[in-house]
Formats: C-alpha cells, structure tokens, sequence
C-alpha cells in the first residue's frame, strides 16, 4: 500500500487491477483512496491519473469526511439504517427480546451507557445478519459445491477497514457487523465475494471473471455499499 498527499493531507492509496477497461477511483474513507485498474495500465500511468484528478479527490474527501460526522451525530441522537432503510432506535433500560419495527428498532439493557449500547447494537446485528445470511447462502453453497468445496463457516465481528474477509485453508469467512446498516443486496456482494475467494484465494482476472460471472451487477452493488451511488 503506498500513500499519496492531497492538499497537505496524507491518504492511503491502494491499487486493485481487475478486467475493467477504464480507471477508477473510489475514495473507500476520507483518509484512503482505492483505485481500480486495467491488467495492462501500469504504475505510472496510474499515478498519472491520479495527478489529474487532485482536485476531485480533495472535494470527495472532505465531502465523506463531512457525512461520517452527520452519521455519527445522527447515531448519537438515536436514529440509524437498517438494511439501508432509517429507523429510530429506541432504548429501554431493563429486560427484553430487540424489536425491529418499521420505524423503529427497539433495545433494551441495564443501563444507559454506550458500551452497553455498542454490546446491545452488536448482538442484534449480529443476530440479524445470521437469519439474513442463512437467506442468501443456499445459492453460494451450491456454487462452491460445483467446484467440490466444502461449505464455509461465517463468523461476524466489527471490522474498520474491511467489509469481510476469508481463510480459504480453514474454510472461514467473518463478515463486519457494519453491513447491517446497507441494503440486502450490498451484503449479498460481499458475500459472494468472500465465498469466491474459496475458490480463487487472491485478486487475479479469474478471481474477478468468477465474480461477474455469478453476480453481473457485482460492481453496482459495490458502488451502492461504498456510497458512489
């Protein structure tokens, strides 16, 4: 991973190739820009382009930065997403079952400070995750037994600078608590993703043909999950 100055500001800037015609750049946090490439486009060229685009990158990042801070403000004043729909949450001091409403998803624990939130957030979206998950899974299980894998593991945690990753020696994929808040179909993406990884462990044409093969509208989906839509 190298790094790049933008306006006197330091970010991150990893590289994917991938089988795509045209350059690419997605600002993934404030502090980190990911850019996807052609096979063929060099080192070079890449950086080029990105000299031509500073401007964009500057504006885009404090732009993200900017709506992290709303989020976060809004988390704290007890409204979020789930599965990328708003809701209001609720919370109840005492004991009880969450309650995931239209407009409202309802929480309970024994006090009010935000440790124990965090832990009543964590739990609900952990359970939640799991009942969805076992939803989407059917259909990547079926893949990956066409090739004569196993089916995987799924564990889940909170991850910052990650939406999932997998061991395919151990057959194990965690996915980040975060997907939560992002539609049905986003989780889907990263999923698969994951599972793909089963099957080709690294970043290489035939990782990403697998991907598009089974998923066409795979990069549609990434857009929507990394905010590009």
């Amino acid at each position: 991973m190298e790094s790049l100055n933008i306006n006197g500001k330091t970010l991150r800037l990893t590289i994917q190739r991938k089988p795509i015609r045209n350059l690419i750049l997605r600002l993934k946090t404030p502090d980190e820009l990911l850019v996807s490439a052609p096979y063929a486009c060099s080192t070079a060229e890449i950086l080029r382009f990105i000299e031509t685009k500073r401007s964009w990158i500057a504006a885009h990042a404090e732009k993200l930065a900017q709506r992290q801070a709303r989020q976060a403000e809004s988390s704290a004043d007890g409204s979020l997403a789930v599965y990328g729909r708003p809701v209001q949450l609720q919370w109840v001091i005492g004991k009880g079952k969450p309650r995931l409403q239209s407009e409202r998803l309802v929480l309970y624990g024994p006090d009010s400070q935000p440790e124990t939130k965090r832990r009543a957030f964590d739990q609900f979206a952990k359970t939640s995750l799991e009942a969805e998950i076992g939803q989407l899974r059917p259909r990547w299980d079926q893949v990956i037994a066409d090739y004569h894998l196993a089916q995987p593991s799924i564990h889940y945690r909170r991850m910052t600078s990650r939406w999932g990753s997998c061991i395919p020696a151990k057959s194990k994929i965690t996915l980040n608590l975060k997907l939560i808040h992002y539609p049905l179909a986003c989780v889907d993406a990263v999923l698969w993703h994951e599972y793909a990884h089963l099957i080709v462990p690294n970043h290489s044409q035939r990782f990403y043909a697998v991907i598009l093969h089974h998923m066409p509208d795979y990069e549609v989906r990434k857009a929507l999950l990394n905010g590009d839509l």
